[in-house]
């Protein structure tokens, strides 16, 4: 194992030569070493609920769309082409021929209707039955009502129509969730419930082998259609700690990784790694909850109390200098953000709300976070600041699954949790937040649902723009029941030799077909 010294020394010395070493244009070979923080729960995108699985699952599969490497906007992934007909609720979509799963079988129309099927088959129960709820047929399919969804339907082996019980504007961009995720049927019938552990799909990578807790490889596909990728091999790493993986990163045993919190500075302020570390803001908001199941933090003022008395701008510089202070549920730089400033933090101002309100010497409250250890920090800083006010607060911790169990049945008075996005769209944030279906905080406000409404069935980015600032003035005015507190960035590094790495701010755009390693750096500094 090579010393940091030694590294960093190699860095040092071969820095002036690097713009000469490089190959001007990508290399094949080599394989790349990555990490993850934890074990992932599946590969399976039929319950690729969180962002580890689906970041994964969009390496062996593919789905009908995707998003661009470069930008947001939605390309051709297995249709070529598309037709939108009937105001927006038929989408047609002419598929690519000649693409082969990994087990050597031509991808038909008939994959895209079985991918959906089993997706509303109620004995598949799937997480994600929720992203395509607009397609005609899903609700009699899950109810065990219908053999398929009726809303799919196969023309011929290359094309597929969908139909819509609404026209909604974000439709392909639905199709670019892991959910959606074309798999083979023989593969899932033959493996069941251990398709997660035995993966096939069309994507540019197949699956080697899965060491739970330890390592997952992946090797290049051949066939791929649209080229190999440049890299022969990708291993991920399970890493849990921070520290560790950096360490591993510095002994050159990792080609790429993040930087913790307490780290950044160091790496960001050393001339010789400077050029390799990149920083991007995050599509995530982080809050504290109210649920309005529970008095008095129904009570508008009451409310608009807590907000005053907590300062976002203190716990970011006291806890993460990286990120930035949140105003309303819209990320830093996404737009459909409120044009106004929210409350701010003055806790006088709080003390006199409270007191308007009923409570002048304030009340008694919970706060339930996970046992993490940034979950407690923030809930033991929340809890300090509203002491300041008079609101007593018993942070009541849990570990993740009792937590979250008790947050998505609506039972927890008050909580700290995030939202991050699944697309990059002011809907996504505003209809999972303050929509009444399914609302975890018992939050109904007939005005803000049919704005949402509205909102979905547009095809103008604009006019989804416009409506999420109108939403967020409504719930501003009535009191909002999300405390906003910061918009997450992340942080990262790479050796050297890395090239072509991609920085989307959507977990499920990489497929790591651009990544190449530049061997006459590797193996220069390796010398």
């Amino acid at each position: 194992m090579r010393s940091r010294f030694f590294l960093l020394t190699l860095v040092l010395v071969f820095a002036l030569s690097i713009s000469v070493l490089a190959a001007d244009e990508p290399q094949y070979g080599g394989t790349l070493y990555l990490e993850n923080n934890e074990d992932w729960d599946t590969i399976d995108p039929a319950y690729c609920s969180g962002f580890d699985a689906g970041e994964m699952a969009v390496k062996i599969f593919d789905g009908l769309v995707r998003f661009d490497y470069y930008s947001n906007d939605i390309v051709p992934d297995l249709a070529e082409s598309w037709e939108v007909k009937n105001d927006n609720k038929t989408f047609i979509f002419h598929l690519r021929k000649g693409v082969k799963f990994h087990n050597g079988r031509e991808f038909t129309a008939q994959d895209v209707k079985y991918t959906f099927d089993r997706l509303y088959d109620p004995e598949t129960a799937s997480p994600g039955t929720w992203v395509y709820d607009m397609i005609v047929g899903i609700d009699e399919a899950l109810a065990g009502k219908a053999d398929g969804v009726a809303g799919v339907q196969v023309i011929d082996d290359y094309t597929v129509r969908f139909d819509l019980k609404y026209p909604f504007g974000l439709f392909l961009t639905h199709l670019t969730l892991p959910y959606g995720l074309i798999v083979p049927q023989e593969e899932v019938e033959k493996w069941g419930e251990q398709f997660s552990q035995h993966p096939v799909g069309t994507g540019p990578w197949k699956f080697v082998e899965w060491e739970h807790d330890n390592k997952l490889v992946l090797e290049a596909n051949e066939d791929y259609w649209e080229g190999r990728p440049y890299l022969d091999r990708v291993v991920y790493r399970v890493i849990p700690q921070a520290l560790t993986r950096i360490a591993e990163f510095e002994a050159g045993n990792l080609d790429y990784t993040s930087v913790p919190q307490e780290e950044i500075q160091r790496w960001t302020n050393d001339p010789k790694w400077k050029p390799y570390v990149h920083k991007m803001a995050e599509l995530s908001s982080y809050y504290l909850a109210l649920n309005q199941k529970f008095k008095p933090l129904d009570n508008p003022k009451v409310k608009q109390a807590i907000a005053l008395a907590i300062d976002s701008e203190q716990i970011v510089k006291a806890l993460f200098p990286n990120y930035v202070p949140a105003d309303d549920a819209i990320p830093d730089g996404m737009p459909g953000g409120s044009d106004k400033p929210g409350l701010g933090y003055d806790p006088e101002k709080a003390k006199e709300l409270l007191a308007e309100a009923g409570y002048p010497d304030g009340f008694e409250m919970e706060i339930w976070t996970s046992t993490g250890e940034k979950s407690v920090r923030v809930g033991g800083v929340l809890q300090a600041l509203l002491k300041r006010v008079g609101i007593d607060v018993k942070l009541v911790k849990n570990d993740w699954s009792v937590f979250f169990a008790t947050v998505k049945k609506g039972e927890a008075p008050a909580y700290y949790l995030s939202w991050w996005a699944d697309y990059a769209d002011p809907y996504n944030f505003l209809k999972a937040l303050y929509g009444s279906e399914g609302s975890r905080i018992n939050y109904k406000n007939v005005v803000v649902d049919k704005m949402l409404e509205e909102m979905a069935r547009t095809t103008s980015v604009e006019a989804r723009v416009n409506i999420s600032k109108k939403i967020i003035d409504v719930v501003r005015k009535e009191g909002d029941p999300y405390v906003w507190l910061y918009h997450t960035s992340s942080v990262t590094i790479k050796q050297p030799w890395v090239k072509g790495e991609l920085h989307h701010q959507m977990y499920d755009a990489d497929k790591l077909v651009t990544w190449w390693i530049d061997q006459n750096i590797k193996e220069e500094m390796s010398k």
